[in-house]
């Protein structure tokens, strides 16, 4: 009892503090990905019930697409904020990036309004896209 009395005083203010200042209300995580324009069905999404004399239907093998784009997605603990496909054989440059950052704002404005007031802190890698002299001046 002792020991849970002494953890009370001893958390009990930070406690108070988190719950006035909680970290997840002002993060936004962003990441990008590869996304296939044709994902082939599998066989298992596939499956059909038929009547045991009905003709079996013939399975061919379906490879995926090798055309794709990249996604770029920023969410909060609420949901997704933005995100934005580029063109297809385009990779991510700093100067699109900090476009892309550009019109995060603007979503946040939209989406969340007073979150920018209160200050974000924008969790992605550190891709050189990310820390590009550009972007970190942006």
């Amino acid at each position: 009892m002792e020991m849970r009395i002494r953890r009370i005083l001893v958390w009990g203010p930070g406690r108070d503090f988190r719950a006035k200042n909680n970290l997840f209300d002002n993060l936004i995580t962003g990441d990008k990905t590869w996304v296939h324009l044709n994902t082939p069905e599998t066989k298992r999404n596939s499956l059909t019930w038929k009547h045991p004399s009905s003709p079996v239907t013939k399975k061919f093998k379906v490879q995926r697409s090798a055309a794709k784009v990249m996604a770029t997605v920023f969410w909060d603990a609420k949901g997704v904020i933005l995100s934005k496909i580029l063109p297809q054989g385009q990779c991510i440059s700093a100067a699109q990036y900090c476009s892309t950052l550009d019109r995060l704002t603007d979503a946040i404005r939209r989406k969340r309004p007073g979150l920018l007031r209160r200050g974000v802190v924008l969790q992605h890698d550190n891709a050189t896209p990310h820390s590009a002299n550009l972007t970190v001046t942006q």
